[in-house]
Order: structure tokens, then C-alpha cells, then sequence
């Protein structure tokens, strides 16, 4: 029986190893020798894992060999816990809402001004503060990571900032104090912006005349020259001003926070960013690996984190070649078989168990053994089922499965072969603000981008004319009518440059990380995190 199930699976490589990828030589960083275990806290240490550069490990071997000074080829990063990026996504939220409050309510003051001055910047009529809510964790695979032509089925997920550079409600009023968006603004009386259209009524004889126009909300004259110079300046001043300051409180999201007593492991909250070259335009991206700690370290926690893998795993499984497809079960059974077994977990060992149940285990040990006798058989004929040569260990489909598993806990992690990280980076991108690709409901979006069009607001006015019996016989009495708008072009706020993007990833253990380039720990000319030193970490990996 054992050779039989060897054969049938060796002879289900021959049409699957054919469409192997050949991974390159890469001089990209590798996940390697992970030290995140929860007992490192118990002796007062943080939790690490270590990456190691393909290309700079051959170099610093052949500098050994040849008795040359070593070259630096592995890092130690320091995890950080996963609740605490999740406060750093909504201060990189909250940045950019800054930004974009600001801008828009520069502009139109600006362009509204004295009215809007008088009510916004003298008045400062002002409604909630900005708050966004911890964004959703949520795990994205970034596009040409994966062999090309791999689909496991199960989708393609963009990074969890896509869509979210909004305002999660939109107000008429600034959401922000008026020093924010008041700068380089005073009273403006001059030049004249408009002549106001207007009616006059004759109620005693019925009559009623208005000038052109005035029904459909246009006046006399508009000066649409000086609405748009307006405007133009306030763009203006929003990208001289507002845009830096915006990159500023991105650097200040992304400061380090680490703690300086160790002594209570249930209450620390970590931040441990790495610049990897700086998140700015191709320069890489800021990383750090991303944990539950104890807090949120359950034995339910974990039940329920090892079923969204299991569910992953049976969407996926089907899409492969018929000999990962059978020993796929195999091959994540000794991982949920471990974590069943592990003594804190006896209360729920039963439900764990239950994730694999009806798997006779005598049938899945020969699965495994088969699957490491088709990795003998792939060396045979040149291809790549098992990828050590690469530094990966597993078979390559099974283990690019991991990149779709969810942030988790080190027992997780250490069971199932793969780590999560939190990504920080910048696009450059060309939109309007709010921006109109937004991932929600279009109504909404579009009701939106109505409250924040460029409007000049003028105002009508209705004169009553009043026939009286003795002189002068006439009376006129005049009132302002309800404000009516004018769009200004560009009639949305437009925005071109870099905006930052964050999200989280999955690597499965010795395979590529994505996004990182340069040397951790090294920023770009001109961009620096603030309290980011080469020290900073001393305290976590000590």
C-alpha cells in the first residue's frame, strides 16, 4: 500500500513538475531561523525572528573561506504586536485625513472668502474631531511575488489601505481647528466677485421680473477669473504647506514604540519598525513582523485562527496538480496534529482535532513519506518540487499557499512554517480628493465627491416694490434670497504625488519577503524616522 500511494503520487508529478517555476538566484531577503517564542518573555525578551540576504550569504561564505572580513548578510528584526500596527494604520488614516480636511477647506475659504473667512476662520465654527476607527486586518498578496501562473483560487487581495484614503464621514464643516487651514488667509473684500441677479415683485398688480438667468442660479456677472486664480492658489498652497506637513505626520506615525519594562508580557505594546532603504517612491518599504501577543493569546483564539487556515487550505487544495492535491492534507496535518497536542491547549485539543477528523494518521505519515520520495524523484529530472537548493524548504505550491494565512500567534506560526509582517509604502498616484477609485459603495462615493466640489456661493436678491395710497406712493424693501452655487474648475480638488499605503503579508518560512529593498536599517538621503537608531532596539534584543 505504501509504495502504491508512492507511485500514484510520483506519477502525478510527471505533468506537474513540467510547469515547476525556476526560482532565481534572488538578491532579495529571505525569512530565516525565526526565534519567536512566547518563553523568550518569561526571561525578559522580545521576541525576534531573522532575515538573511541570498546573494550576501554566498559572498560572506567565500569571504570565510578565503579568511576575509565577514559581510553582513542576516538581520534580527524584532516582532511587533499586532494590535499596536493596527493603531499605527489609523495614524497614517488620520494623517492623510488631516491632509485632505485641510486642503479642501483652504481652498474653498479661499475661493468663499469674506463669507466663509467670517464663519470658518473668525467664528471658527467647527464640527467633530477626525477619529478614524483601527482599520481591518487584513492580508494582501502583492502582485508578482507568486510563480506566474500560479492561481490556488483564492482571489488576489489588495493591501488593506486600498480604498481607505477617505474621510469616514464627510461634514459641511471643517473637521479640524481653523488655524489648520486659516494660514496665509485674511478678510478679502476686493476685487468684486459677482452682480447679483434679482427679481422684482409688485404684489398689489401681480407682477414679477427677474433678470436672466436668475432661476437657473447665475448671476449678472461672475468673475470666474479671479475663482479660479483663487482656487489655483489654494492648490497651491496646499502642496507647498499642507503635502510636507502630511509627510511629517507619516514619519511620526511610524516612530518606534517600544516599551522600557518587560516585566508585565500581558500589557506590552511594541512598534518596532525597520526601514528597509525608507517607504518613500521605490525606495523600499518600513517592516517589522507582526504577532498576537498574550493578551489576546486564547486557546478559542486559537481554534479559530487554525479553521480560517483549514478553510483557506480546502478552497485551495483542489486547485492543485493531483500530487500536492493528495498529499496537501498531509502535509498541514502534522501542523493542526502539533498544535492539538500542545498541554495549554488540552481544553480545546478535541475541536483541533476535529479540523482533521476522519484522517487515519498511519495514511497521512505514508502521504508524507511519498511526498518526500516525488522530491528525490524531481532532483532526478532537474526541477524543483522541493526548492532547499533556494534556501525554501517545502514543496513549492503548498508552501506559496501560506501567503494567503492571516496575521497570528507564534504557535501558529512555528506549526504552519510562515511569518506575518506590517508593510508600509508609497505610491505615486494621480486621483481626486476625495478620491473616486475609494472601495465603497459608489452612491457613496459619489455623495462624496458632491460635498467636496468647488463651489463659489452667491447670493440672489428679491426686491418688493409696495404701492401706497399717498406719497410718495412707492416702497421698496429688499431681501437676500437662499445662497446658489457656481462650480469652479478644476471642480474637484485634484492630487498628484506619493500617498502612503500600508497592509500586512504573509511569507512563508525562507521564501522572499516582498516590497523590501537596500539594507535594513538604512534610510534614504533626507528621510529619517523619528526615534529610529541603530540602538533603538537594544531593550527587545538583548
Amino acid at each position: 500500500m505504501r509504495w502504491m500511494l508512492a507511485v500514484f503520487i510520483l506519477l502525478g508529478l510527471g505533468s506537474a513538475l513540467a510547469q515547476d517555476p525556476r526560482y532565481p538566484e534572488t538578491t532579495r531577503y529571505l525569512v530565516s531561523a525565526p526565534d519567536y517564542r512566547l518563553d523568550r518573555l518569561t526571561l525578559l525578551k522580545w521576541p525576534f525572528i531573522e532575515v538573511i540576504r541570498a546573494d550576501r550569504w554566498k559572498e560572506h561564505q567565500a569571504a570565510k573561506e578565503g579568511g576575509k572580513p565577514a559581510v553582513a548578510h542576516e538581520w534580527r528584526l524584532p516582532m511587533s504586536d499586532l494590535a499596536t500596527t493596527q493603531e499605527v494604520a489609523r495614524d497614517l488614516r488620520r494623517a492623510w485625513q488631516r491632509f485632505e480636511e485641510r486642503y479642501y477647506w483652504h481652498a474653498i475659504t479661499r475661493l468663499n472668502n469674506p463669507a466663509l473667512y467670517a464663519v470658518y476662520c473668525w467664528a471658527g465654527l467647527k464640527g467633530p474631531d477626525l477619529n478614524p476607527p483601527l482599520p481591518e486586518v487584513r492580508v494582501d498578496t502583492p502582485s508578482g511575488i507568486v510563480p506566474q501562473g500560479f492561481d490556488p483560487g483564492l482571489g488576489w487581495p489588495q493591501p488593506a489601505a486600498q480604498g481607505q484614503h477617505m474621510l469616514d464621514a464627510y461634514w459641511p464643516i471643517p473637521q479640524l481647528d481653523n488655524e489648520e487651514f486659516c494660514d496665509d488667509l485674511s478678510l478679502q473684500i476686493l476685487p468684486l466677485m459677482y452682480v447679483p441677479g434679482f427679481c422684482i415683485d409688485i404684489d398689489a398688480i401681480g407682477f414679477s421680473w427677474c433678470t436672466p438667468g436668475y432661476e437657473g442660479g447665475e448671476p449678472l456677472w461672475f468673475n470666474d477669473a479671479e475663482a479660479q486664480k483663487r482656487v489655483s492658489d489654494g492648490i497651491a498652497h496646499a502642496v507647498s504647506a499642507y503635502y510636507p506637513d502630511y509627510q511629517k505626520d507619516v514619519l511620526t506615525a511610524l516612530r518606534p514604540r517600544v516599551p522600557t519594562d518587560l516585566s508585565n508580557p500581558t500589557k506590552l505594546r511594541v512598534f518596532a519598525p525597520m526601514p528597509w532603504q525608507a517607504h518613500v517612491l521605490e525606495g523600499g518599504a518600513v517592516v517589522t513582523p507582526v504577532m498576537r501577543t498574550l493578551d489576546g493569546l486564547t486557546p478559542q483564539n486559537l481554534v479559530s485562527e487554525a479553521q480560517g487556515i483549514v478553510s483557506t487550505l480546502r478552497q485551495a487544495l483542489p486547485r492543485l496538480p493531483e500530487a500536492e492535491r493528495l498529499a496537501g492534507t498531509a502535509y498541514y496535518y502534522q501542523a493542526v496534529r502539533g498544535l492539538a497536542r500542545l498541554p495549554f491547549l488540552a481544553p480545546v485539543s478535541n475541536q483541533l482535532s476535529g479540523l482533521i477528523g476522519g484522517m487515519d494518521e498511519q495514511v497521512m505519515e505514508r502521504a508524507l513519506l511519498a511526498l518526500a520520495a516525488a522530491d528525490e524523484g524531481s532532483k532526478l529530472v532537474g526541477r524543483d518540487l522541493f526548492i532547499n537548493s533556494k534556501n525554501a524548504p517545502g514543496a513549492w505550491r503548498l508552501e506559496e499557499l501560506k501567503r494567503w494565512f492571516p496575521p497570528s500567534n507564534p504557535y501558529i506560526y512555528e506549526r504552519f512554517g510562515y511569518l506575518s509582517f506590517f508593510q508600509v509604502w508609497n505610491r505615486a498616484e494621480v486621483s481626486t480628493v476625495p478620491d473616486f477609485r475609494a472601495d465603497r459603495n459608489p452612491l457613496g462615493v459619489a455623495a462624496s465627491l458632491g460635498m467636496r466640489a468647488l463651489f463659489y456661493w452667491w447670493v440672489p436678491v428679491r426686491i418688493k416694490v409696495s404701492l401706497l395710497p399717498t406719497p410718495p406712493f412707492i416702497s421698496l424693501s429688499g431681501a437676500l434670497d437662499w445662497p446658489r452655487p457656481i462650480p469652479v474648475a478644476p471642480y474637484v480638488l485634484p492630487f498628484a504625488g506619493e500617498r502612503t499605503y500600508w497592509g500586512w503579508v504573509s511569507v512563508p518560512e525562507g521564501y522572499e519577503i516582498p516590497r523590501v529593498r537596500g539594507t535594513p536599517g538604512l534610510g534614504v538621503s533626507g528621510v529619517s524616522i523619528p526615534g529610529f537608531g541603530p540602538e533603538v532596539y537594544n531593550i527587545l534584543l538583548r
